[in-house]
């Protein structure tokens, strides 16, 4: 019987494994060794397999992609990416409340790469994450959605506006009223910095918040069942920031600025 094409891709580890790495280019047998860290019996009957689907092809000692070897792993990647981000932590993805990640990104959600989800000690439920606290305050830009209060949320950003770091802020119209209402002097350093823009939006979509730098992103979903979840995602990815940045994106084209002076909507 004929092996079909994705079952040779991904049926073994050694083959998806080697696929892999002549993405990069290649590479002699001496060299896969090394890099898959295998022994010539077992990758060789490997490499003949996949000389004999067409996917990859020898030039003299040197093993390479075929044309359609490129073109199906290119392809594969997204998907073992995202298959990577769901497998790893199953029972989050499952619970939670995913719809307010637009569908074009949310099919690009294995761009979070080596991703973390960090759980808060009891004793230390509504503080952030160290690592969190130690990059923040070192972004040259903060940008950042919420639908949800945080505690430490005012002295951050009131701290970041002091320093003069970029940060754009949209927030649901209840986390704006709790700032105007009973932080008014972390408001006041927000509305006299120049480099702090606020904005609003009636969108209370699942994501409890985002906040993406150039240095790390952290997220937070709310559960299925509408309740804020104190575990956060973070990942320093380059891919995941460039995602974030995208998504952040998206819900500021939805909001209206704030007059940060006048402190009302400009209408």
């Amino acid at each position: 019987m004929k092996t079909s094409l994705i079952d040779t891709m991904l049926n073994s580890e050694k083959r998806k494994n080697l696929l892999l790495l002549l993405m990069e280019g290649g590479k002699d047998r001496n060299e896969i060794k090394t890099a898959l860290n295998v022994t010539s019996t077992a990758i060789i009957p490997q490499i003949k397999k996949l000389k004999e689907c067409g996917l990859v092809i020898q030039e003299e000692d040197h093993y390479y992609l075929s044309d359609m070897g490129e073109v199906l792993v290119e392809n594969m990647l997204p998907f073992l990416n995202i298959v990577e981000v769901f497998e790893e932590n199953g029972e989050y993805w499952l619970t939670h409340d995913l719809k307010g990640i637009p569908w074009p990104l949310l099919k690009r959600l294995g761009e979070l790469g080596n991703y973390l989800i960090i759980e808060p000690d009891l004793n230390y439920l509504f503080e952030f994450p160290r690592e969190f606290k130690e990059n923040i305050f070192k972004s040259s830009f903060v940008e950042a959605f919420t639908a949800y209060f945080h505690p430490e949320y005012p002295t951050i950003y009131s701290k970041l506006a002091e320093q003069g770091i970029n940060v754009s802020l949209v927030l649901t119209a209840s986390v704006l009223e709790r700032f105007q209402k009973d932080y008014a002097d972390q408001m006041r350093k927000m509305t006299v910095s120049e480099n702090t823009e606020v904005l609003v939006t009636d969108d209370i979509p699942g994501l409890a918040t985002i906040v993406t730098t150039d240095r790390f992103l952290l997220m937070c979903f709310f559960n299925k069942s509408g309740h804020y979840d104190h575990r956060v995602i973070m990942s320093f990815d380059p891919r995941a920031l460039q995602w974030s940045q995208e998504l952040f994106r998206q819900y500021k084209e939805k909001a209206r600025r704030i007059n940060m002076y006048k402190m009302h909507e400009v209408q």
